[in-house]
């Protein structure tokens, strides 16, 4: 039911509806449920959002795996994979993450949804950077969480800023200057060309 509605949604938006406009028999239509089967699962639009981000977040989460899952290899491309897996995730649900972004500035539970999504993809990636600290790939001098909150709201506000009025063929260049900027904060070497 949410992935149809995840669908619906993103589908509307991308045709130029603002989530604020939207109305929930719209969105029951899209999804091809009654507006009665969606009050059975949320209560409104801002829990609908809400559950979404949950499942987008998984998603970006999976494409910073790529990197974290490895992270001892040392290997830029890996840093370079979970960039580009990032932004094509971003690029693939941003009429959610830009509804979500809108609407955490009002309403105070999607707000502290996108906190607490954020930060716990924060604390994945600190525990990647205490890792790679122990065993001597990553500056020790960094303060983990410090640095995994500067980086992880570093890609969330340039992927919230440049993508939307940014054609698709800027991904690559984002990718690679997001990445270049990961690998040179943490480790202690160059990253080699890609």
């Amino acid at each position: 039911m949410e992935r149809r509605l995840l669908d619906a949604t993103e589908r509307l938006m991308r045709d130029g509806a603002s989530f604020t406009e939207l109305s929930v028999d719209r969105l029951s239509t899209e999804a091809g449920i009654s507006r009665a089967s969606f009050y059975i699962y949320f209560e409104d639009k801002g829990h609908l959002l809400r559950r979404m981000a949950g499942q987008v977040f998984a998603d970006l989460a999976d494409s910073a795996d790529r990197w974290w899952r490895v992270a001892g290899r040392r290997d830029p491309d890996d840093v370079r994979a979970a960039m580009d897996g990032i932004l094509a995730t971003y690029r693939r649900h941003q009429p959610v993450l830009v509804a979500l972004n809108e609407m955490a500035a009002y309403d105070p539970l999607v707000g502290a949804t996108y906190r607490n999504l954020l930060t716990a993809i924060t604390g994945r990636a600190t525990r990647v950077i205490e890792n790679g600290q122990a065993d001597g790939a990553i500056r020790r001098e960094l303060a983990a969480a410090t640095t995994a909150s500067a980086l992880t709201w570093m890609v969330e506000r340039t992927c919230q800023q440049d993508l939307p009025g940014a054609p698709a063929s800027h991904d690559a260049e984002l990718a690679a200057t997001l990445a270049e900027i990961v690998w040179n904060t943490l480790y202690l070497g160059p990253l080699p060309p890609g």
